[in-house]
């Protein structure tokens, strides 16, 4: 396996975990969602078809080896949020995110929450690549990241009562 496959096989794994864990965080906690999507000045009523999409790029960043179509929707969601909060911070809303879940809402969105966006749509913009036959390293990617990123929201819940 080449160097190139090898970081769009990563990038990949790690964009479905990230993307995997946001759309069950979602529709886990909708009110927390519902909660973000107000205070954004988004319609509530969102929460359901935002999980939806999410959780269909996971589907497809995993399942996908001739293609990097959900590689492309990954980068356009990714680049439609971050210019979102951007727009939100440069108004002076500071309204926690939901995007992983209730855990997350304990922090107000700041610069940190555009580089982390910043640095997922670079991810994505690898996952472009060409991914030859190697699937299973996605799958395995994405099952760690999806863990990791569980355990750190399951801390932070516990940390924030």
């Amino acid at each position: 396996m080449s160097f190139g496959i090898a970081i769009a096989l990563i990038s990949r794994g790690v964009l479905a975990g990230v993307f995997g864990v946001s759309a069950v965080a979602k529709f886990r906690d909708r009110t927390a969602t519902r909660a973000a999507l107000r205070a954004s000045g988004l319609p509530e009523n969102m929460d359901r078809s935002l999980a939806i999409i999410e959780g269909f790029t996971a589907f497809g960043l995993v399942m996908e080896r001739h293609t990097a179509w959900s590689a492309f929707v990954a980068c356009t969601l990714l680049t439609a949020f971050t210019v979102f909060v951007i727009v939100q911070l440069h108004s002076g809303n500071r309204a926690p995110c939901a995007c992983f879940g209730n855990a997350a809402m304990s922090r107000p969105t700041d610069g940190l929450t555009v580089a982390r966006n910043l640095a997922l749509v670079a991810m994505a913009v690898l996952a472009t690549g060409s991914t030859g036959r190697d699937q299973w390293l996605v799958w395995a990617v994405a099952a760690v990241v999806a863990g990791v990123m569980n355990a750190v929201s399951a801390a932070g819940a516990r940390a924030a009562r």
